[in-house]
């Protein structure tokens, strides 16, 4: 009887052991799932990529033609400027400032030297830029304002500039765009029209190009076209007409993520002011980060 109680007694143990390690081995799992769940959550919130903006200045454009766009940025306390691109005639650029990485919306704003250079040479510098940015902050995606013809310069550098290992333009807000003439140049109020499509009638050599290699640019762009009218009877700015400005849709509307027009009425349409405008700033730091 006594060897009969032992064996008995020595099986319910061994059950007992076993359980236990089949409870410890369970609940071992369920504590690794909801770390593993946790820590995927922290990383998505933590690790979320970081979007520069790169603000552009038109023909002739100096340091502030786009700093007061960028001060107001930053006064509405969405964006702060980290870095100045300094391209120089030769085409060498430096870099002014500090980017350390825990500001959340970084702005870089670029100043030519050579200020008046054709538009395929300041969308090689571009590149040179974005390329700079990719490699030195390891940026996957970023934003361009750009005024006058910092706009054509931009979708030079998309259709004949960038690459597929490019980082990926996610917004892209020209302001007073010269995409088919520029007045005084090639183009004069009120000559040129658009049709129900939205195609121009007169197209220069230039936005024939544009037009040719239009499937180039990144789908996955969302766009805000910025014009001004001053409302004085010659549908323009002073010297970008509404026409040409607004002949980037027929360009891109169709192709892109998402395509929005904003034209600004007034004597504050002027083309030189439209990059100190309230209502520009406004409609910028709206459509960039949803403030």
């Amino acid at each position: 009887m006594a060897k009969h109680m032992t064996n008995k007694s020595q099986k319910h143990t061994w059950y007992s052991s076993i359980l236990k390690v089949l409870v410890s081995f369970f609940s071992c799992i369920l504590l690794l799932l909801f770390f593993s769940n946790t820590t995927t959550t922290d990383n998505k919130v933590s690790f979320s990529p970081v979007v520069p903006t790169i603000y552009l200045h038109g023909y002739g454009g100096v340091y502030n033609s786009t700093e007061h766009m960028i001060h107001a940025a930053e006064k509405a306390g969405v964006a702060k400027k980290v870095l100045i691109a300094k391209v120089g005639a030769d085409g060498k650029i430096s870099y002014a400032g500090k980017w350390d990485f825990t500001q959340k919306n970084p702005i870089i704003q670029v100043l030519f030297e050579d200020n008046t250079a054709e538009i395929p040479t300041e969308a090689k510098w571009l590149n040179a830029i974005v390329a700079h940015l990719k490699n030195a902050y390891a940026i996957s995606e970023f934003n361009i304002v750009s005024h006058s013809m910092g706009g054509p310069v931009t979708l030079y550098w998309a259709l004949h500039e960038r690459t597929p290992s490019s980082p990926t333009l996610k917004k892209f807000v020209p302001i007073a765009g010269p995409f088919d003439g520029v007045i005084y140049i090639d183009d004069s109020p009120n000559v040129n029209t658009l049709n129900t499509a939205g195609e121009p009638k007169i197209q220069n050599k230039a936005y024939r190009q544009y037009h040719h290699y239009r499937m180039r640019f990144p789908s996955e762009t969302r766009i805000l076209n910025i014009y001004g009218n001053l409302e004085d009877g010659t549908n323009s700015d002073s010297l970008v007409t509404n026409v040409s400005a607004r002949s980037l849709a027929y360009l891109l509307e169709k192709h892109v993520a998402s395509y929005q027009e904003l034209m600004i009425k007034g004597p504050n349409a002027q083309h030189s002011q439209l990059h100190n405008n309230p209502e520009v700033n406004h409609a910028v730091i709206k459509f960039l980060w949803n403030h």
